[in-house]
């Protein structure tokens, strides 16, 4: 693949962007040292070579159908990380306090865990192509954790713009109506329960079969997200082209999910109403992050749900953070809360299910989206080939067969596809409302404030 860079693009320090850095970028992700989450999106890529200052080709081991896709990164200056290896990017200025970046905005202030300022880009390639710079001169992102304080925000006027929890959309549709104007979309992703299929009871497929057919999961459409949402047969969303309509979502069951127990080798405990197994309780323990008031709805229908088949579900509320780094990575937790959303192409499937995106670093951690540690040779075949092929009726063949060993094996519980409102303030003109991405900041530069 041969790709020609635009001339002219500034960084926000007034370098040059420019092939060595468009390589830099995607060397980068291919590189051994990097252990993120998109460590498997350019592993069909063999070799980046620089033509000239503004061309350079991309070799591939094999044919790619996705990487048009997987190559859509924002650009990294490789200037501004010269003299970090890949492994200590994260230390550089650029990658934090000092960003380096080529967008409409460019950072002015940033207060960490407080607010972040940025300003008017002049420099923005872009401008001339949309008839100028950005209407807004400067925009503040506010750091607030908990979602019933950016709630109170929104409502006094401190912000702009927010994605509410569901069960707050009611309630601003109707008494604010005049104030805030609502932007409805579909989300191209869903909301789940990752397990994890590396530790005992998890690692049997019958436990997380029952673990799935026990969870209320329309008691959680209904009651959490107020009929916003819709329970997910599979991991591919019907939004998308890969869909398979053939599988059905799997009403809750009961009486299967604590046949499934028994079978898996669990004894009912008549007096305490839980399964048991080599005299030890069937007791499971839901990581979740603090101040989401959705996550903490799904983890109390969870918990009584679970009840119900035998099951004791402890249910942790903790920092986000704290949480990912000393339970979620290291694989120390039973269950915990996910949310995934799909690019344009279903091949970031392969970054949530295929084994390479699961495996532990030289630490034991799992810093790719399969934090389930579903390891599956059949999946991994399915994803390489589909990734490999360009006839989208034999693509949809892969993607097909990949939905029904995931419904099977169950490695993770899929809630809901939910229905987004964004509320963006009245006052603020042209915002352009993506199908699967809502009033994103992606189109801010034709944003402008209307103050009559």
């Amino acid at each position: 693949l041969s790709i020609k860079i635009r001339e002219g693009i500034k960084f926000t320090d007034g370098t040059d962007l420019d092939a060595e850095d468009v390589a830099f970028t995607l060397g980068a992700i291919m590189d051994p040292e990097y252990t993120g989450a998109r460590a498997s999106s350019l592993r069909d890529v063999e070799s980046i070579e620089v033509v000239d200052k503004y061309n350079l080709n991309i070799h591939l081991k094999k044919p790619s159908a996705p990487l048009l896709t997987n190559i859509n990164y924002g650009i990294l200056s490789k200037e501004a990380f010269e003299g970090y290896s890949i492994a200590d990017m994260e230390k550089a200025p650029a990658s934090m306090d000092k960003p380096v970046g080529a967008g409409p905005y460019k950072l002015k202030e940033y207060v960490r865990g407080q607010y972040v300022v940025l300003e008017r880009n002049p420099d923005w390639f872009m401008s001339e192509h949309y008839g100028g710079a950005p209407f807004i001169e400067t925009l503040t992102y506010k750091i607030i954790p908990d979602s019933q304080t950016a709630l109170a925000a929104l409502q006094n006027g401190e912000i702009d713009r927010l994605t509410p929890e569901a069960s707050d959309v009611a309630m601003l549709e109707t008494q604010f109506k005049d104030k805030l104007t609502a932007y409805y979309w579909d989300r191209n992703g869903f909301g789940y329960m990752t397990l994890n299929n590396s530790k005992a009871p998890l690692d049997d497929k019958r436990v997380r079969q029952a673990l799935t057919l026990g969870l209320d999961r329309q008691a959680i459409i209904t009651g959490v997200l107020e009929n916003r949402a819709t329970i997910p047969p599979g991991p591919i969303p019907p939004i998308s082209w890969a869909f398979d309509e053939s599988i059905q979502v799997q009403q809750r069951d009961v009486a299967k999910a604590k046949q499934l127990l028994e079978e898996a080798g669990f004894v009912m405990n008549e007096s305490t109403g839980i399964y048991e197994r080599d005299g030890q309780p069937l007791k499971l323990t839901f990581y979740a992050g603090a101040g989401a008031t959705t996550t903490e709805a799904i983890g109390a229908i969870a918990r009584s749900s679970w009840k119900e088949i035998g099951v004791d579900l402890d249910v942790q509320m903790i920092d986000f953070n704290a949480m990912m780094d000393n339970y979620v990575a290291p694989g120390k937790f039973d269950v915990t809360f996910s949310a995934f959303s799909l690019g344009l192409d279903p091949d970031s499937m392969y970054n949530l299910f295929h084994s390479s995106a699961g495996r532990p670093d030289a630490n034991g951690n799992v810093n790719g989206f399969n934090r389930a540690r579903f390891y599956n040779d059949r999946v991994d075949e399915l994803l390489e080939k589909a990734r490999e092929e360009f006839d989208p009726a034999k693509r949809k063949e892969y993607y097909s067969e990949f939905q029904r060993i995931i419904v099977d094996e169950a490695p993770v519980i899929m809630i809901y596809s939910n229905i987004y409102t964004d509320f963006v303030n009245s006052r603020v003109k042209g915002v352009v409302n993506m199908p699967g991405y809502g009033a994103t900041s992606d189109y801010i530069y034709r944003w402008y404030i209307n103050e009559k």
